[in-house]
């Protein structure tokens, strides 16, 4: 009996051992057809029939382990775009996240290539999920785009515990890591009932560079949402300018859209968006984008698609 009681005993330590640590697989596919001015219509995504247009399609991995005392260590591998047209991948196996770090009453930190500040503070004003059509990256003033990616490569980055709404955080290239040049990135957000507001800023990264911020707040009224911010990009070709948006649910739908204006460079550009929950974790999606002004080709974008998470 007892070695029967020191069996159970020992299975169940094992069990509570096991369930201090955990990997979670997930991911996105996003299957679409879609055009671009003078181009032919194609399977996911255009012109570059190998991506997909909402969203890149990818698979990731994450990770916690309790180390007791409220310290927790965590991990996170994600893939680049995966190609649907051709399953191929693009770049570096894990192109969108590959990082490790610490979390606890302190806050959090991440070490390696993970997103950016501009895409961890400003995705929530993107009421589109920062789809391939967005207004702002297609006008070039998109704080999730500076430098050309959402992600920087050898962050030291850490963010602060959420403080009633509240929190803010800072991170660090080094020179070393990136052509001699460091640079710095801080943010801040709070959001709270139906508010929401942010503020990123990122030194130049280049000797041509300039600092870039950003600031940008939405409001809930529950029939509609609305957005607006400011945005100075890190070069002077590439300009400043404002955006202004809403989207309103009809059920199961979202409609909504985005209008971006770049006042250096001249660029307009109108971005409207539908999509139909099919489920938590499907839905159908239609998307447009419209450039013009006299700082760069007049252009018309569309997709539609469905898009699946796991």
């Amino acid at each position: 009996m007892k070695k029967t009681l020191l069996a159970l005993a020992a299975v169940a330590s094992c069990g509570a051992a096991f369930a201090q640590s955990s990997v979670t697989m997930y991911g996105i596919i996003d299957v679409s057809v879609g055009k671009k001015t003078d181009g032919k219509f194609g399977f996911s995504g255009g012109k570059d029939l190998n991506a997909s247009y909402h969203t890149p399609t990818r698979i990731g991995l994450r990770g916690t382990e309790d180390l007791g005392g409220g310290l927790k260590a965590n991990f996170n591998l994600e893939t680049n775009g995966i190609g649907m047209a051709t399953g191929s991948l693009a770049g570096n196996m894990w192109g969108r996240e590959a990082w490790t770090g610490l979390s606890g009453n302190f806050g959090s930190t991440r070490f390696g290539r993970t997103s950016s500040f501009g895409t961890q503070g400003h995705a929530r004003f993107d009421f589109n999920g920062i789809s391939t059509s967005s207004a702002m990256d297609v006008a070039g003033i998109s704080p999730v785009t500076w430098y050309g990616s959402s992600r920087r490569d050898a962050q030291l980055q850490y963010v602060t515990p959420n403080m009633g709404g509240f929190d803010a955080g800072v991170s660090f290239v080094l020179a070393g890591n990136n052509a001699n040049q460091s640079s710095t990135s801080v943010r801040a957000n709070y959001g709270a009932g139906p508010v929401a507001v942010g503020f990123v800023a990122e030194t130049k990264r280049t000797a041509a560079n300039r600092t870039a911020y950003a600031l940008a707040g939405s409001y809930d009224f529950g029939v509609a949402k609305a957005v607006g911010g400011y945005v100075v990009s890190e070069t002077v070709a590439k300009g400043k300018g404002a955006y202004v948006g809403a989207v309103a649910p009809f059920g199961p739908v979202n409609v909504g859209f985005h209008y971006a204006r770049n006042t250096a460079a001249k660029i307009n550009a109108t971005e409207l968006w539908a999509n139909y929950a099919l489920s938590k974790r499907t839905s159908l999606y239609g998307d447009f984008v419209k450039r013009n002004g006299s700082g760069a080709p007049g252009m018309n974008s569309y997709g539609l698609g469905i898009l699946h998470t796991f």
